[in-house]
């Protein structure tokens, strides 16, 4: 130790015994500022998002030459009027002053996002709590909703402005990777509708990280700005949106992962004259260039049967599948095997996965995977999965990654019948769609040409829904018209199947109209939005998330793999190890930056973890859990948590791998700190 630094330290310690120093030649080393703390809590501090592009100052009213830019974080350290002392760590290092109108607070890493579906209302963004509670709690909640929306998109064309609405959600779909946004919540109530539904209201700002403009004054629910007028096109639902986009560019993929183990012989037959004959017919209608098939066979671990061949394999992509020549030579190689595997169950998920992941999905605004099997899949967990997922992580990872449905054509053949109940309950997980009906089709007795009508019955469908849409807008730009309504074919009532596939298809086209015009969220400073849809409770218009760097979440995979290794191995026992995943997620939910020291089993209590989740407005499933409750769980119930956790570090790996799916939110490059999405918050422990 240096005699400078020796000396220092002794004036530090007599001024804490009250000695006075002023005789002395050198000062103290001045102790770093700390950020505030939230009201109310011990250990959380308080932080803000950047709201609009900003610049940084070096005191109030004194700007220095660099900007800020929207969705950045920063802990606060002072507040004086309408100016806030930030930094970006909890060190007291790099302060400077920004002013509070360009920042919103950001209490937890929880945030909304609005949810894309043909089945919702356009989301309505209230004044305040009154006005929401005021359709809540209205006898007809649907009616009354109807009534102020009709009155705000009145204001949206130029009449009188809402007196209860600050805004309306897109009629089409934000693209959160060319116009990312999150909706940092402020606060929370639950209220109850008539019927007894419960739906949470939400205090909620909106932070872009595409401003319009910087440093303009957003709208403010204290002072409710008039609803813009908005640009017109009518969609195929008869509603308004934005500058019609012209419709010949948006195709259909669809790619068939067939089953190709011992006995699929027919199913594989079945397949390739039910698509021969969509070729054929699209080359007559002149409907050759909107769609391409893809197809991928599967088996199961080659390892464990050599003579199995594959696992799986492409026969044809979808650049290939544009051509009729190329997919049916595909199919000409694709036959069953020659030998059986180690039993019933078989990898379907490495065959969808291999479609997510493998295959070039770019170009096509209708994206559907179709899987056709006779067996049930091998889960998570399972010691020959190739995944290592869930159905419901292999379904979030194709619509996350990929943006397609899964489709699941299940041919219950006599042979497998001991299996139809647990492969039906996976693969209707597997299938299920966000506020809509799973798209699994139940193929009775496995019967071929049952499955082969339906498979052209399907295919025919998408193919002729992609054609309507761009007819409907070519007939628009034709007449010079905004747009005009388009009428998508409307499959037999009695046919669920093929009603959901029709849903699914009016969403994707949704989500392509608001890729192409650019569709952002509406710019909204304060407002209050419900969870539930008022005409239909059981759907929920929000996808509520987590917002992560890319190296947050490195740091999450990595933290749980050395807690579940511990566990594991006996190294902690079941307290400390529910302690540690518990903190995790709390990390992930408050501090995302703090969640490697959990990797350590000392630092498992460095924060009151029920600090953390006190107040948060949605909850993890270990979040969910108390301490008593854990030591409550049989040992199989807790090996089943420890399961799940290897399934949740598999999804992070497989998001890692997604680079098309961060966002460069502040332009600097592709390092990990600045790539960032909202991840599904059932993506947490």
């Amino acid at each position: 130790m240096t005699l400078l630094r020796f000396s220092a330290l002794i004036r530090c310690a007599l001024l804490g015994l009250g000695l006075p120093l002023c005789s002395l030649a050198l000062a103290c080393p001045s102790r770093a500022e700390t950020p505030l703390l939230m009201e109310g809590k011990t250990s959380l501090h308080q932080r803000v998002l950047i709201r609009e592009i900003t610049p940084r100052h070096s005191a109030p009213d004194q700007p220095l030459p660099d900007m800020l830019k929207p969705l950045q974080a920063f802990y606060v350290y002072a507040r004086e009027g309408d100016w806030l002392k930030v930094g970006p760590e909890e060190t007291g290092a790099d302060l400077f002053w920004v002013r509070a109108s360009a920042t919103t607070d950001w209490k937890q890493n929880i945030v909304a996002t609005l949810e894309g579906s043909e089945n919702l209302g356009r989301l309505m963004f209230f004044d305040g709590y009154d006005s929401a509670y005021g359709v809540v709690e209205a006898e007809d909640p649907a009616l009354a909703a109807a009534a102020l929306r009709a009155e705000a998109e009145a204001a949206e064309a130029g009449g009188p402005r809402s007196e209860r609405l600050v805004a309306l959600g897109p009629r089409t779909t934000v693209d959160m990777r060319r116009n990312l946004y999150v909706m940092p919540i402020l606060s929370s109530e639950e209220a109850v509708f008539e019927n007894g539904n419960f739906v949470n209201l939400l205090q909620v700002a909106v932070a872009r990280a595409n401003p319009d403009r910087a440093g303009a004054p957003p709208a403010s629910a204290a002072a409710p700005a008039p609803l813009a007028a908005a640009d017109e096109v009518v969609l195929e639902d008869g509603g308004a949106s934005g500058p019609a986009a012209s419709g010949s560019s948006y195709r259909a993929g669809v790619v068939f992962v067939v089953d190709t183990t011992i006995s699929m012989q027919p199913y594989i037959d079945a397949t390739r004259a039910a698509l021969a004959e969509i070729y054929a017919q699209a080359g007559r209608s002149g409907a050759s260039d909107k769609f391409a098939f893809g197809l991928i066979g599967f088996r199961d671990d080659a390892a464990a049967v050599p003579g199995l061949e594959y696992q799986t394999r492409t026969f044809v992509t979808l650049q290939d599948g544009a051509s009729p020549e190329k997919f049916l030579a595909g199919m000409e190689e694709m036959t069953e095997a020659r030998v059986s595997t180690r039993s019933f169950r078989e990898d379907s998920y490495a065959g969808i996965d291999q479609a997510i992941s493998a295959l070039d999905w770019t170009g096509f605004g209708a994206r559907f995977i179709v899987l056709v099997t006779d067996a049930g899949p091998r889960e998570a967990g399972d010691p020959l999965s190739a995944t290592g997922l869930s159905a419901e992580g292999l379904s979030a990872l194709a619509r996350e990654r990929a943006q397609a449905a899964i489709m699941v054509m299940h041919l219950r053949t006599p042979k497998g019948a001991k299996d139809h109940a647990t492969a039906e309950a996976a693969y209707r997980r597997l299938a299920a769609q966000p506020n809509g009906d799973p798209l699994y089709f139940p193929i009775e007795n496995g019967t071929p040409e049952i499955y082969r009508q339906k498979a052209h019955d399907v295919g025919a469908f998408i193919v002729d829904q992609v054609m309507r849409f761009q007819d409907s807008a070519a007939g628009a730009a034709a007449a010079g018209l905004p747009g005009s309504p388009a009428v998508a074919p409307e499959p037999d009532p009695a046919d669920a199947g093929l009603a959901a596939v029709a849903s699914v298809g009016r969403t994707m086209h949704l989500a392509w109209l608001g890729s192409q015009k650019g569709e952002k969220a509406p710019d909204v400073f304060e407002a209050v939005v419900a969870d539930r849809d008022f005409d239909r409770p059981g759907l929920k218009p929000l996808s509520i998330r987590v917002l992560i760097s890319k190296s947050e979440l490195s740091d999450l995979q990595e933290a749980l793999k050395i807690i579940v290794q511990s566990a594991e191995d006996n190294v902690i026992d079941p307290d400390k190890f529910f302690a540690q995943v518990l903190g995790a997620a709390a990390d992930m939910s408050r501090s995302p930056d703090k969640v490697k020291r959990r990797a350590d089993a000392s630092l498992a209590d460095v924060t009151a973890i029920s600090e953390y989740l006190e107040g948060l407005p949605y909850k993890s499933r270990i979040m969910a859990i108390t301490n008593d409750d854990w030591l409550r769980l049989s040992i199989s119930e807790q090996q089943t948590v420890v399961n799940e956790l290897h399934e949740k570090i598999e999804r992070y790996s497989r998001y890692n791998e997604a680079t098309d799916a961060w966002v460069d939110y502040l332009g600097t490059g592709a390092g990990a700190a600045a790539l960032v999405y909202p991840m599904r918050l059932d993506d947490l422990p």
